[in-house]
């Protein structure tokens, strides 16, 4: 048959035989952070300066149809060489996330990582006391920013990963492998990275976000997601003369606020326990926007999230008759469970390839959401493996070149496992 398959289960052999480290150092050089603010899509032109780069590599990689789109979504075909099987999506985003800068990365190599603090500039500090994962990482290499930045490994790691995959398939034309789908997409780390993707010129039967943490995390669910807006409209008076007056809209935002259950806020909840969490509030005496995001991994439950906003309204209503108030509930994504549910075998070839890679599979949900938890609604099913990343969005983000090498295992595994004859 001409296919010959080759579990890979040794990072040593991945990060000699390609060039992953070195494409993500030059990829998290280029600035594409996002910006929620803007309406164009991608939401920054800088995210295109990347997408142009990596279209002019897969076509040396040999993917010749590798071409950005008018909205900076980058798609190309790898060709399989198993008749009959079913074409798989590779997905990774390009942009960095607003919360932190990704302007002029300089990334360190710090080499034999020898257990204790990493010290960057700007008294930056990354202690092995916080994050736990460096105790499981003594004598690699760890690659940080220099502390003025974030790193970019979100998920400039994963788009390295799918890259050093296809290197090695085209190196060993041998490895069974269906057709490949590479997508690679702009503002995903503002919530639109799926917004004008085109699931049916993508035509894949299933996909793949490299797009998670540390070695081993594979996720088939998400929070379910909701955004309130609460616009308070008070009632406008000199403060000279505004006694019995004034209805001051400030004032009633911060009621609102305080009657929050505060139990109930992201620094207060973890695992599946859902939250309520304020992100932003604009306005001033007479008029003021409060936005809040809405979590939960149970739909019922983020349901009565927005009950439960209402409620806490109307009692505001009641107490001050003259302040207007209002509520819009606007929904997000969905947990993706509710679908992949139905297709156990695409989450089943995940763990399988994780473990062929000699690795004991993480299969946990994400507090948050992907490309994949709209893609999986809209029909995409779309599961996330990990990038071997920590600290996403900060100047403490961090990656092992070992982690990069084990991911680049996972997603040949996986493609060999969808191409293998059974």
């Amino acid at each position: 048959m001409g296919e010959q398959t080759h579990w890979f289960t040794d990072e040593r052999e991945v990060l000699d035989k390609t060039t992953v480290v070195e494409r993500f150092l030059r990829y998290v050089k280029v600035d594409t952070q996002s910006d929620e603010e803007s309406e164009s899509c991608p939401s920054t032109a800088k995210q295109l300066d990347l997408a142009e780069i990596l279209a002019r590599e897969l076509k040396e990689l040999g993917l010749e149809d590798a071409q950005v789109d008018e909205n900076g979504y980058l798609f190309a075909t790898f060709k399989g060489n198993v008749e009959g099987s079913p074409v798989i999506g590779l997905l990774a985003h390009m942009d960095t996330a607003p919360a932190f800068s990704g302007t002029n990365v300089k990334p360190i190599l710090h080499e034999n990582y020898d257990g204790g603090v990493i010290e960057l500039e700007d008294s930056v500090v990354i202690d092995p006391k916080d994050t736990p994962e460096l105790k499981q990482c003594i004598k690699d290499t760890i690659i940080t920013s220099d502390g003025t930045t974030l790193l970019g490994s979100d998920d400039k790691a994963g788009i390295a990963e799918i890259m050093a995959a296809l290197e090695l398939f085209k190196a060993h034309p041998e490895l069974p492998r269906p057709t490949l789908r590479i997508g690679f997409t702009p503002d995903e780390e503002i919530g639109r990275g799926a917004d004008k993707f085109d699931i049916e010129k993508f035509g894949a039967k299933a996909a793949f976000t490299i797009d998670g943490d540390f070695i081993g995390e594979v996720n088939s669910e998400t929070f379910s997601a909701d955004k309130g807006t609460v616009v308070f409209e008070g009632v406008s008076v000199h403060p000279g003369t505004a006694k019995g007056k004034m209805v001051n809209a400030m004032d009633w935002a911060g009621v609102f606020l305080t009657r929050l259950p505060q139990e109930e806020t992201p620094q207060q909840t973890e695992g599946r326990e859902g939250f309520f969490h304020p992100t932003d509030m604009t306005g001033d005496a007479a008029k003021v926007t409060v936005n809040l995001i809405l979590r939960d991994f149970d739909d019922r439950k983020l349901a009565e999230r927005g009950k439960r906003l209402e409620q806490i309204i109307d009692r505001i209503r009641s107490e001050e008759p003259r302040l207007k108030v209002e509520l819009k509930i606007t929904e997000q994504y969905r947990n993706m469970a509710r679908w992949l549910t139905k297709q156990p075998e695409i989450l089943e070839k995940a763990m399988e390839a994780i473990r062929k890679a000699g690795i004991e599979p993480n299969h946990r949900p994400i507090r948050g959401g992907t490309d994949g938890s709209q893609l999986t609604q809209r029909g995409l099913p779309t599961p996330n493996l990990f990038t071997g990343g920590v600290n996403f969005h900060g100047p403490k983000e961090w990656i092992s070149t070992r982690a990069m090498g084990k991911a680049v295992c996972v997603i040949v595994n996986l493609v060999q496992l969808w191409g293998a004859r059974i």
